[in-house]
């Protein structure tokens, strides 16, 4: 009777993990790999130019919780690290939000707002150099997310292993980069020039063999270990033993280390 009742809860979490598996295995993971593909600018108002963007190294990036919704999937992403020439030193908040998501897929989208109101010199648009008044700067990255079997970074073999692809989804609509302020830091109306990166083209890695699969103490095999750790933290609040993320170590978390029980990345 016992073996059923545990066999059915196996199931039950099983099935409840397909339902959350995509965000929790995100957040759980800790880190987002990017990479820029491709895009285009162009520049209208005082000064008009456009061009194409090439590709940027891949960033490595780490999730947080910006907005104290109880979500960490939100990251801090700094526009030299992504265009390293631009000579714009901000750090934009990127706040994530699950826009849909069931057992195949998930689409995530990631938005920020700037105002700085400050005068950056030195900014270099293919190879023209002005100093600006930036008065804004907006962001937007949506991408389609699918599970994939657990690999090795494909950016850096150095990196934890992967488990979630992320492609670009939406369009413009929903990828780009604005840049608004006065051109020479002067405030006027005839200074004004607004910059948008588009056409983005871009993908990322994450997730990780964790707490979402039963292997609760990263070492990327489900055993004894993660089952003791389960136990030893049955009950508690806040560990990384919680394996479905739902707040504590309860039998659910249990269920999931038995039922992935041998399972390895």
């Amino acid at each position: 009777m016992m073996r059923k009742v545990l066999a059915l809860g196996a199931l039950c979490a099983a099935m409840m993990m397909a339902n959350a598996q995509i965000s929790a295995n995100l957040e759980q993971g800790g880190k987002l790999y990017w990479k820029f593909l491709s895009g285009q600018y162009n520049i209208t108002g005082a000064l008009t130019l456009s061009g194409d963007i090439s590709a940027s190294d891949p960033i490595e990036l780490t999730l947080q919780d910006l907005n104290n919704d109880g979500l960490a999937i939100d990251i801090q992403l700094r526009i030299q690290d992504l265009f390293p020439t631009l000579g714009i030193n901000r750090t934009l908040n990127l706040v994530g939000t699950v826009v849909s998501e069931n057992s195949s897929q998930a689409i995530i989208r990631w938005e920020a707002e700037d105002q700085p109101n400050e005068c950056i010199r030195n900014i270099n648009v293919s190879g023209t150099v002005i100093d600006v008044y930036v008065t804004r700067l907006a962001g937007r990255l949506q991408a389609l997310v699918r599970p994939i079997q657990c690999r090795t970074n494909p950016y850096n073999t150095a990196w934890q292993s992967v488990t979630l692809q992320f492609e670009e989804n939406g369009g413009d609509d929903n990828n780009y980069l604005i840049v608004e302020g006065n051109l020479l830091c002067l405030q006027n109306p005839f200074t004004f020039a607004r910059a948008r990166v588009r056409n983005m083209n871009w993908e990322a890695y994450a997730g990780g063999f964790t707490g979402v699969f039963g292997n609760v103490n990263g070492d990327n095999v489900v055993d004894d270990a993660d089952l003791l750790e389960v136990l030893f933290n049955f009950g508690s609040t806040g560990s990384d033993a919680d394996a479905n993320a739902d707040g504590v170590v309860d039998d659910a978390a249990l269920l999931i280390v038995l039922f992935n029980f041998g399972a390895s990345c």
